[in-house]
């Protein structure tokens, strides 16, 4: 009467090896929307009308009268702004888009409210704070460069999606895409803000190069474990490359 239990017992034991080796398993996954990977923002576009015949015209002026018009005008558009939602290839700017948001309508507020007691060097100050604030949202949503741009978009797809779903085939295409984003990625030149630090980017992109063909070598004979460390030193060595644009060091 024993022998039923220990085939029981024999199977409880192999149960938990056997889901563990499914789990390891490439799942499938599918498609990343292509509206993930736009990393634009219609409602801070749309903005634009009118700051740039505030910020080109008006303020230069000084014509106050023109500037008058030109607030109530803001008010749709910064409503829209306020409820609009990044895509998913922006997501990481979150806290610092709403940080950034915040800052500009309140400077709006200050600067509506300047304008309707007619304090006129207080409208200027406003003026150039609110400019400030839009164009810094703009840098923050703008893509680094084309270069960049694309080869994000790869990373996007296996760091989110492919690389979380454990598909092989696809963080395999994705991986090949991002080797050959790499030699365009050596050819970017640094904004002239940035002109100092183009011997560190490119010794970033060549880190980045590495992390990619780590990551290719990996996939020849896949291992859970190993696939997702590769696809994290990607992901690191990428953020090398927003950190310089962000301030010239360490994305951290």
């Amino acid at each position: 009467m024993r022998k039923p239990t220990v085939v029981l017992s024999s199977v409880l034991v192999a149960l938990p090896i056997f889901l563990g080796a499914c789990a390891e398993k490439p799942g499938s996954v599918p498609e990343v929307p292509a509206a993930e990977l736009v990393a634009a923002v219609p409602e801070l576009e749309a903005v634009h009308e009118f700051m740039s015949p505030l910020w080109h015209d008006a303020v230069p002026a000084r014509n106050f009268e023109m500037i008058n018009e030109l607030i109530p005008q803001f008010e749709a558009t910064l409503v829209a702004l306020d409820a609009a939602q990044l895509t998913g290839i922006l997501q990481d700017k979150q806290v610092a888009w709403d940080e950034g948001k915040a800052s500009v309508l309140t400077t709006f507020e200050a600067f509506k409210a300047a304008a309707e007691a007619g304090n006129e060097e207080e409208v200027l100050g406003y003026a150039e704070t609110f400019h400030m604030g839009y164009e810094g949202l703009v840098r923050l949503v703008r893509p680094l460069a084309p270069e960049i741009d694309a080869f994000h978009q790869h990373l996007y797809a296996v760091y989110h999606y492919y690389g979380p779903g454990y598909d092989v085939e696809k963080i395999r295409g994705a991986a090949t895409e991002m080797a050959a984003a790499i030699p365009p990625l050596q050819t970017v030149e640094l904004p002239d803000r940035l002109a100092d630090h183009q011997a560190h980017y490119g010794m970033v992109v060549t880190e980045l190069g590495e992390a990619v063909g780590a990551l290719m070598a990996t996939l020849d004979d896949p291992n859970r474990e190993a696939v997702d460390a590769a696809i994290e030193a990607v992901h690191g060595a990428y953020a090398e490359i927003e950190g310089i644009y962000d301030g010239g060091g360490s994305h951290g």
